[in-house]
């Protein structure tokens, strides 16, 4: 049975190297995931400066800050998604997870199947928020449930989730320009605290993705001191 995965990227955040190395990343790879994983928070947010990840996995017991620090963090810089992993068994620990901004909580030991089914039911609800593209062959359009965009002759290249939520707002907008401060409110649950590097980092690699991938331009517009706006 083919796995579905739409080429998501997946940071393990967990400090127990035989568990990281030889069980959860292993596993997520036969998954058919793209895995990375790290042993402390610090190491997290170096990765973080080099590339972006659709999922996060996030032990709570870290050797260098609280499983429930990283999460609040990972929350306030974009929209992706986060499953959390504990040894602990207490109820109070799972709300408090969810309120950090986890979207799942699982309790260790979980079996390599387990989490990558809850990868998969996370993602496919943030999928069903996700506006689309209108489907006229003639035009740019958002394919498989938004995890890709196509050029109007058809070739097309996958988006990770932060960019899917980026273009499916624009898209939303019929080819009128969204502002800034609506754009990052859609990426993140904290909008005082959001990095506005970011968003420009997530726009510069969308473009040149699309135009390695495609060889053509995306068709979006930076609309100096307001907002962006693509062109359908």
């Amino acid at each position: 049975m083919q796995r579905e995965t739409n080429g998501w990227s997946v940071m393990v955040l967990e400090d127990e190297e035989e568990l990281r190395g030889k069980i959860l990343l292993p596993g997520l790879e036969r998954e058919g995931f793209e895995v990375e994983g790290v042993g402390s928070a610090l190491a997290l947010y170096r990765a973080l400066s080099l590339r972006s990840y659709d999922v996060f996995v996030v032990d709570v017991g870290l050797p260098d800050e609280s499983g429930f620090a990283v999460v609040q963090h990972l929350r306030r810089l974009g929209n992706a998604a986060i499953i959390m992993l504990t040894g602990r068994g207490g109820a109070d620990d799972h709300v408090h997870g969810l309120e950090q901004g986890a979207d799942a909580y699982l309790s260790k030991p979980v079996g390599v199947d387990v989490l990558a089914a809850t990868i998969r039911s996370v993602m496919r609800r943030g999928a069903s928020t996700v506006a689309m593209l209108a489907p006229d062959a003639a035009g740019w359009r958002l394919t498989a449930q938004g995890w890709r965009i196509a050029t109007p002759a058809g070739d097309d290249v996958a988006l990770s989730r932060a960019e899917r939520l980026f273009l499916a707002l624009l898209a939303e907008a019929r080819g009128g320009v969204v502002s800034r401060e609506a754009v990052i409110g859609h990426l993140s649950q904290d909008e005082d605290d959001f990095d506005l590097h970011r968003l420009e980092m997530l726009i510069h690699r969308l473009r040149r993705k699309v135009l390695a991938g495609t060889g053509c331009e995306l068709p979006l517009t930076t609309v100096r001191g307001i907002g962006y706006l693509l062109l359908l």
